[in-house]
């Protein structure tokens, strides 16, 4: 399948929030962030529906608390994040463009879909709560001419496109509502060339969502497979990573926080897994994000509550440094950071 003709142009560029830029001016790339991911009304109590234009007070508070944050970020050579936020609880167009502008860190924005959260759980406590009601009651064929209109055309008529395409699941087993998402997003991919990233919790949800990637014919190669330090961490679920490694899968671990009470020993098996990894000939295929930023899911939007702050800057201001001190190197960081991202984000 060719590529679509607003993106031919594009070939081994990174398709950014303000345009293409090339890949080599990303620096190191936090693979999985969030700069607004608004996804519950706490004045209304209830699940956000729709995309709107960010209010000034919104607006103002993530250029006054985001921006610094990033500009900080770049004294530790990190120039770009993918923003894995998808609608419709994503910010405006525009906000990411300012923001993206002000700072100087380019934003790789997704189009996609979210996964199908369990009743009972988070903030889910009806059936339409579960998932955005679009992805439900909307043939695959809708939603994939919605991905491919974001990053071909631009998000609600602005000029601001998606770079990426970003989906999920639960389980492993998924559901009827993920794998039309799953399908629609693998069409849309393999019209645009813009890489996949996945919401993958659970131990063999890899499997799950790999499976009908390949079949829809997407290159695994341009597939990252998210939250998965868990999978890694396993000694013995390890192996079905390397397996899926070798047929050309990316594997992404996340929510690395380095907890006072908790400190960096929680995280030794992981780095011990990242070491193996790499010694094994796959470290080509790791990544690293902080799932970071600002959100609304445990109380109105603010900075992200699950993680230690200051986002994304923690990743360098604590977590690496104690990684290093377990026998990661600046030659791993470099890969899971600069190298890797430059070689699966730009548009093929």
């Amino acid at each position: 399948m060719s590529l679509h003709s607003a993106m031919t142009p594009l070939a081994g560029k990174v398709l950014t929030v303000r345009g293409p830029v090339p890949a080599d001016s990303l620096g190191k790339v936090m693979m999985h962030e969030h700069l607004h991911s608004d996804l519950w009304d706490w004045d209304r109590n209830c699940l956000v529906y729709e995309e709107k234009p960010c209010s000034p007070e919104r607006r103002k508070y993530l250029l006054d608390d985001a921006v610094p944050l990033l500009k900080a970020c770049q004294g530790h050579g990190m120039h770009a994040f993918v923003d894995t936020t998808m609608p419709p609880w994503r910010a405006w167009p525009d906000v990411y463009a300012e923001v993206s502008e002000r700072s100087g860190t380019h934003i790789v924005l997704c189009t996609g879909f979210y996964r199908e959260i369990e009743a009972g759980t988070y903030f889910v406590k009806k059936p339409d709560d579960a998932i955005w009601p679009f992805v439900r009651h909307s043939p695959v064929e809708k939603l994939t001419e919605m991905c491919i209109r974001e990053i071909t055309e631009g998000i609600h008529g602005s000029e601001v496109r998606a770079g990426a395409v970003k989906l999920g699941t639960s389980q492993a087993p998924m559901t009827e509502t993920e794998t039309k998402a799953f399908i629609a997003g693998a069409r849309a991919q393999r019209v645009t060339g813009v890489h996949i990233t996945t919401h993958c919790t659970r131990m063999g949800s890899e499997t799950s969502q790999l499976t009908i990637l390949d079949r829809e014919g997407v290159d695994l190669r341009r597939v990252v497979i998210g939250h998965t330090a868990g999978h890694l961490m396993d000694k013995g679920y390890r192996n079905t990573v390397l397996e899926w490694m070798k047929r050309g899968a990316n594997f992404l671990p996340t929510n690395l926080g380095i907890w006072p009470d908790k400190g960096s020993e929680p995280w030794r098996p992981l780095v011990e897994a990242i070491l193996e990894v790499f010694d094994k000939g796959h470290g080509d295929k790791l990544f690293l994000g902080l799932d970071s930023g600002y959100c609304s899911e445990s109380c109105p939007f603010t900075r992200v509550k699950f993680l230690p702050e200051p986002p994304w800057l923690h990743l360098f201001t604590h977590t690496l440094p104690e990684f290093r001190k377990m026998g990661l190197t600046e030659q791993h960081e470099d890969w899971m950071l600069r190298r890797n991202p430059m070689r699966v984000i730009p548009v093929q």
